[in-house]
C-alpha cells in the first residue's frame, strides 16, 4: 500500500510522466533516423531503426527524469535562476550519456557519451534560456554556487565549507592536537623524571 502511494506521489508523477513522453518522441525520432542510416549503409533498416529507437528512448527518458529531479531538489520555492538551469541539463546529459553508453556499447562509451552528452545538454540549454525572458525577482539569501548546490542535495554524503566553517574546523583540530601534544610533553616529563629516579636509586644503593 505505501509503495503504491510513494509511486504515485505527485513529485514522483511529475517526473516520471513527462520523462516517459519524452522518451517516447525521443525513441519515434531515433527510428525514423535509424531507419533512413540502415538505407544509406546498405543495412536492415528495421534493425537500425529499432536500435536507435531503444537507445534514443532510453536518453530522453534518463535525461529528462534526471533533469526534472534535479529542478525539483534545487527549487527551494523561488524557482531556478538560468545558471542553475544549465548545471542541471548538464549534469542530467553526463548521466544519460554514460549510462546509455555503457548499457548498449559497453564500458569504454560511458565517459566519451557523458561527455558529449553533458556538452549537448549545456548547449541545449543555454540557446533556451537565451529565449527565456523570465527573471526571477531579487533574493536577500545568499547565492551558492554549482558545488554548493549540488552537495546541498540530501542523497550527496559531502558537504561544502564556507570560510568561516572551514577555519572553525581548522581551529577545533588545532586544538585537538595541541592537546594531545601537551598530554604527550607530560609523558615524556614522567618518563625523565623516573629515569632519573632510577638512576639516583642505583647510585645510592650500597
Amino acid at each position: 500500500m505505501d509503495r503504491n502511494l510513494a509511486a504515485r506521489s505527485p513529485q514522483v508523477e511529475s517526473i516520471i510522466g513527462p520523462a516517459l513522453k519524452i522518451g517516447a518522441l525521443s525513441g519515434a525520432a531515433g527510428f525514423v533516423t535509424g531507419g533512413v542510416a540502415g538505407v544509406i549503409r546498405n543495412s536492415p533498416p528495421l534493425l537500425f531503426a529499432i536500435g536507435s529507437s531503444v537507445q534514443w528512448f532510453g536518453l530522453g527518458t534518463t535525461y529528462w527524469g534526471t533533469r526534472s529531479f534535479i529542478f525539483q531538489a534545487w527549487d527551494t520555492g523561488k524557482g531556478l535562476t538560468k545558471r542553475d538551469k544549465a548545471s542541471a541539463s548538464t549534469i542530467a546529459g553526463g548521466v544519460a550519456g554514460s549510462g546509455v553508453g555503457l548499457l548498449t556499447r559497453g564500458p569504454r562509451n560511458a565517459i566519451p557519451g557523458a561527455i558529449m552528452f553533458s556538452l549537448f545538454g549545456f548547449v541545449g540549454q543555454s540557446v533556451a534560456n537565451r529565449f527565456d525572458k523570465t527573471d526571477l525577482p531579487a533574493s536577500d539569501e545568499p547565492r551558492l554556487n554549482f558545488w554548493q548546490r549540488f552537495a546541498s542535495l540530501k542523497w550527496m554524503p559531502v558537504t561544502v565549507l564556507d570560510d568561516g566553517e572551514y577555519e572553525h574546523m581548522l581551529r577545533e583540530r588545532q586544538l585537538k592536537l595541541e592537546a594531545e601534544i601537551a598530554l604527550v610533553d607530560e609523558r615524556i616529563e614522567a618518563l625523565k623524571a623516573q629515569h632519573t629516579q632510577a638512576i639516583a636509586t642505583k647510585t645510592n644503593a650500597p
